[in-house]
């Protein structure tokens, strides 16, 4: 479709497509599209699901960095502890990285190749920096990673494997994503990450599942939040779809973090602005204190009267286990959103009784000899 970029706090309008950031006052940017310009096939709806299928939504007029993700199970489970719920499990584990970010990667290469560029930079817990660096290495072209120091080592080690120059940092990722910015600007590298082409592709998620589900539009999305990107990408697809008549009401969105790091949920419940936190939690991979999407992701919650819930670590960790004994192996930050169903249906059960659920299991790259060992 044809676009622009919009910054989401001062409504300027960008002239570089290559700018990650609102020249006037720093803000994150938005995708706006003239959706006069959308021209989907006739068959659309009978294509296979898959990433690709939905470049038609996308900034771009081919999806050149497609490595077949998407197109991720969309499982019904039937659990004792979720009795009376009928719980849909969103696979995203599926993913050629084992996690949602290859969504967004493959339209952030394609834009990197688009605009020419021969190298990119991203700050990253773990995940994000693993898919950016397969998908750089398979499209040939340079990835340096910023890593905080909270990352997992495993997935540090899976960076490298892939060819990618890391560069360690002694903080958390608000300061690895710092020195990314100020490299891409010194060393002419595309910025890859939390910005808003990423955004553009993880909001396929939100298509999968309707359209896995027939446009049965779920009563509930769990979502695990660290920089918001897809809780406000998920909110993009629903308005996008209901736009184009293919579902007439939306979902409650309920964002899930840990109480270690849990700046939304905070913002979310004072009805104030985020602020900033030093992350303290076993999830490493929504380890985030100040949320790039985070004024968006609010405003996702507000629009789909939906709620903000914190959980402890060793809930999360025993959110994990209780997948794992169902043959759905997830990460922490994977399995938070679950972790926040279980938390809610401990205190809201009434409200979940009988109600369509998703749950968005975002990743599977932690060791598991560190969850049940």
């Amino acid at each position: 479709m044809d676009y622009r970029l919009r910054c989401s706090r001062c409504a300027s309008y960008s002239r570089d497509n290559t700018r990650f950031r609102c020249r006037s006052c720093g803000s994150v940017l938005e995708v706006e599209y003239n959706y006069r310009s959308l021209a989907l096939p006739d068959n659309f709806r009978s294509l296979r699901i898959s990433n690709g299928k939905y470049v038609p939504f996308f900034p771009v007029e081919s999806l050149r960095a497609g490595l077949g993700e998407g197109g991720t199970q969309l499982l019904q489970r039937h659990m004792r502890i979720t009795k009376g719920i009928k719980l849909y499990l969103k696979m995203e584990t599926k993913n050629p990285t084992r996690s949602f970010k290859d969504r967004g990667s493959s339209v952030e290469i394609t834009k990197a190749l688009d605009f020419g560029f021969d190298r990119v930079v991203c700050a990253s817990t773990g995940n994000m920096g693993m898919s950016i660096a397969h998908y750089a290495k398979v499209m040939g072209i340079g990835a340096t990673i910023f890593i905080s120091a909270n990352a997992n080592k495993a997935k540090v080690a899976k960076i490298r494997k892939y060819g990618a120059r890391v560069v360690r940092v002694d903080k958390d990722f608000n300061e690895a994503l710092r020195k990314a910015e100020a490299f891409a600007l010194s060393e002419s590298a595309f910025v890859c990450g939390d910005y808003h082409f990423r955004k553009e592709g993880q909001k396929t998620v939100i298509y999968e599942i309707l359209e896995q589900m027939r446009y049965d539009v779920p009563d509930f999305i769990f979502v695990p939040v660290g920089n918001a990107t897809l809780l406000s990408a998920i909110h993009k697809g629903l308005m996008e779809f209901r736009m184009l008549g293919w579902i007439d009401r939306l979902p409650r969105i309920i964002a899930v973090q840990s109480e270690g790091c849990d700046p939304l949920v905070r913002a979310y419940g004072r009805k104030s602005r985020i602020s900033y936190m030093v992350p303290n939690t076993v999830a490493d991979a929504i380890a985030v204190g100040y949320p790039t999407f985070g004024t968006q992701g609010l405003m996702a919650l507000r629009d789909t009267r939906g709620d903000a819930i914190r959980v402890p670590d060793h809930k999360i960790t025993e959110a994990v286990r209780l997948l794992g004994k169902e043959g759905i192996f997830a990460e922490t930050g994977g399995a938070a959103g679950f972790a926040g169903l279980l938390e809610m249906r401990g205190w809201k059960g009434r409200l979940l009784e009988g109600k369509k659920v998703v749950v968005v299991v975002t990743g599977n790259n932690e060791p598991r000899g560190r969850i049940w060992s």
